[in-house]
């Protein structure tokens, strides 16, 4: 993924941007670092947008919306409803968080890594294990930057 322009992280597009990026790695590499990286990426957007000064009302409201979900405010995760979009972004906030939560962490739904068999190495990952459900990974970081890509053009 070549640009002709100096990328930055000044405003939120070039958070867009970044995992647009990522997701290209991951995609290559299927990496778990690479992966890791787009999901911080995806989680940090929404709160870029909210604080953004030349962030349309529009988006800043749509973002502050899906801020309330991924922090779990009246929205519980269904690992099987994981097509839909909220949904999505709340596996994006609960992969990011999930290491960090100490006692509580006993309440959230479960998430691990998921390589198919046999393995090879380097070890590709392509799916996380959310619950009991296998979700290939690509599907829910590409389904979250579509939504973000198109809101961002929308607004």
């Amino acid at each position: 993924m070549k640009s002709n322009r100096i990328r930055t992280l000044n405003v939120y597009s070039d958070w867009l941007e970044k995992a647009k990026y990522e997701l290209s790695r991951f995609e290559q590499s299927s990496g778990v670092y690479d992966m890791a990286n787009c999901f911080l990426t995806l989680n940090a957007l929404p709160e870029w947008i909210e604080k953004s000064d030349e962030a349309p009302g529009k988006l800043k409201n749509v973002a502050t919306q899906k801020i309330l979900i991924m922090k779990g405010q009246n929205f519980d995760l269904d690992e099987n409803k994981l097509d839909q979009i909220d949904h999505q972004l709340r596996l994006v906030r609960l992969f990011c968080n999930h290491a960090k939560h100490g006692s509580s962490k006993d309440k959230l739904e479960h998430i691990s890594m998921s390589a198919p068999f046999p393995l090879s190495f380097p070890v590709e990952f392509e799916f996380l294990k959310v619950g009991s459900e296998f979700v290939r990974v690509v599907s829910v970081l590409d389904g979250v930057l579509n939504f973000w890509a198109s809101e961002l053009t929308n607004a």
